[in-house]
């Protein structure tokens, strides 16, 4: 067969043309396209949703690259094209499904019914277009460096305007409800938001979590925390000016299985550090001054969780003069920074108490103030350091009594317990009476003998409201002064156990608790119960109030 023939035979073999589709060319770019773009988002999303950002993305393009080598070099077009897309398609899938799982509300899940409606309809974008973002402040937040933080700028992203819109939000209604506390919680697809106002949890409405998890990330960067960061436990501080009022607040975050949670603690509201304002009457205050100003001896303050303790150590601490003594303190977590006093920290109590209290005392200083004595042998060193200074120790307990009891156990000892022990304190917390909606009312007669208080003339008690409030025109309304709750503000009572030279003999004799509690009245000692009633008929607070803190601990 001539070179002719066979260039024929060719051609009828293979008609011109057959070689290249350009067709087939432009599918096969079209279809690469979503390929290429897929790795860099999978790469972009799973850091925000805390998977691998290189195991996805080379999943992707390794598939991806797999099969379109396939597809090209294969003979069956249409075969290839359709492994392709099964592929790469079931990897996208994949991630779509760890994308949900991880996703702590609907609003972050992608490919659901709901995201592909809100993308087809596009009522999320429009929306911005149509009603741009007003940012609203109300408060001025400051780093904890002092600095003020910036707003965001006009050319903003509409998400970072809508978190400081919601962290200005959120950190009014702390400041404006008076809460000490707050606590932003990520639970079942929304976060859970609770307040601490006057020593009673209150429930705010939820929050999205989409919304929290922003603001709290926005929050970690102005208390100069570790926004990177989303598992490990950090802490934080800032602050906030209300009307020419700094209020700084404490910041602690941490990771959950549902997502980051943050709580506030209102530095303000959380501790008090005037002596005179914490509601003592002149007897007590007088005596704690007394004892406290001769620079000598141990006192005990005691309570339960919550009664106040810290603000009674933190008041009488700073009326020592820091100037010209040596103060220092040993603390579980410092409440507050106090000048010109060193303040030591402690993780684990019982392991870490004796040897920094020993280090401590090595430095001879004028005043220890401690939050706590888990463990004898440091009860031993602070019964032997306090003939020569002043030493303030916190203990939980529910009445002097029983914080005598205690401290007597831990020595090990009653003449070494009682010999340097000046005052033992116990205190109490109770929310006070709101003076705009207060409600007077006639107190059962049995239940005035109960309480021991029959027989003094007594002709009313006052509550919070117990029908709603109404304006002239007999619309409903809410206090402005307590929000609603009846109560605005706290006031503590105190039992004050003198430790007198008769009732130091008696302790280290052993005498029995009722000849201990004669000796004390005796002294004209009043029991916790009878300081808070002089409260409730004084109109300062409710009967109802002193019953529920009377309760004894479900702990012993």
């Amino acid at each position: 067969m001539s070179g002719i023939e066979t260039m024929n035979l060719i051609a009828i073999v293979h008609p011109n043309g057959g070689y290249f589709s350009l067709v087939k060319i432009i599918v096969l770019f079209v279809l690469l396209l979503p390929w290429f773009l897929l790795a860099p988002w999978v790469q972009k999303d799973a850091k925000k949703i805390h998977a691998s950002p290189t195991a996805w993305p080379l999943a992707v393009l390794a598939v991806g690259a797999f099969t379109v080598l396939i597809w090209i070099t294969q003979p069956f077009y249409f075969i290839g094209l359709l492994g392709y897309v099964l592929l790469t398609g079931s990897v996208l899938i994949a991630y779509v499904a760890q994308h949900n799982a991880r996703s702590h509300s609907e609003e972050e899940k992608i490919l659901t019914i709901a995201h592909l409606r809100g993308l087809f309809r596009g009522r999320k974008k429009q929306e911005e277009k149509e009603k741009p973002i007003k940012l609203v402040t109300k408060l001025r937040l400051y780093t904890a460096g002092g600095k003020a933080s910036p707003h965001p700028t006009p050319d903003a992203s509409p998400e970072d305007q809508e978190t400081y819109n919601a962290a200005q939000e959120l950190l009014y209604d702390v400041v404006f409800r008076r809460a000490s506390e707050a606590d932003l919680t990520p639970q079942g697809g929304q976060t859970r938001v609770r307040f601490l106002i006057d020593g009673v949890v209150q429930e705010r409405p939820p929050m999205p979590q989409v919304t929290s998890e922003r603001v709290i990330q926005y929050l970690k960067g102005v208390g100069g925390m570790d926004v990177s960061d989303h598992r490990r436990p950090q802490g934080g501080k800032m602050a906030v000016d209300l009307a020419g009022m700094q209020i700084e607040i404490v910041l602690r975050s941490a990771g959950t299985t549902e997502g980051q949670r943050m709580q506030f603690r209102v530095i303000q509201e959380f501790v008090q550090t005037q002596l005179d304002a914490l509601g003592m009457d002149e007897t007590t205050l007088r005596r704690i001054r007394e004892v406290s100003n001769a620079g000598r001896g141990l006192i005990i303050i005691s309570g339960r969780a919550g009664s106040g303790v810290t603000s009674t150590l933190y008041s009488i601490l700073r009326e020592q003069d820091a100037f010209i003594q040596q103060v220092e303190s040993i603390e579980a977590r410092p409440a507050l920074e106090m000048e010109n006093i060193l303040q030591h920290a402690y993780g684990e109590a019982k392991n870490e108490v004796p040897s920094l209290l020993s280090a401590v005392l090595q430095r001879n200083p004028n005043v220890i103030m401690m939050d706590d004595c888990p463990d004898p042998t440091s009860a031993q060193m602070i019964a032997r350091a306090a003939p020569d200074r002043l030493i303030l120790l916190g203990m939980a307990a529910g009445d002097t009594f029983m914080a005598l009891a205690k401290w007597v156990k831990l020595c090990g000892d009653a003449g070494i317990a009682v010999g340097s022990l000046k005052l033992v304190l116990c205190q109490m917390l109770l929310r006070k009476l709101c003076p705009n909606c207060r409600e007077p009312y006639v107190p059962n007669p049995d239940m005035l003998a109960k309480a021991n208080i029959s027989g003094q003339g007594i002709d009313r008690f006052y509550r919070p409201p117990t029908k709603p409030l109404t304006d002239e025109d007999g619309n409903v309304m809410t206090c402005v002064a307590c929000q609603g709750t009846g109560y605005l503000g706290r006031t503590a009572v105190f039992e004050l156990m003198d430790m007198t030279d008769e009732l130091r003999e008696m302790i280290i004799s052993g005498a029995a608790l009722p000849q201990i509690k004669t000796a004390c009245r005796k002294n004209r000692m009043l029991y916790l119960q009878e300081q808070a009633l002089q409260r409730v008929i004084g109109g300062i607070t409710s009967i109802q109030e002193v019953i529920r803190l009377s309760q004894p601990d479900k702990k012993p």
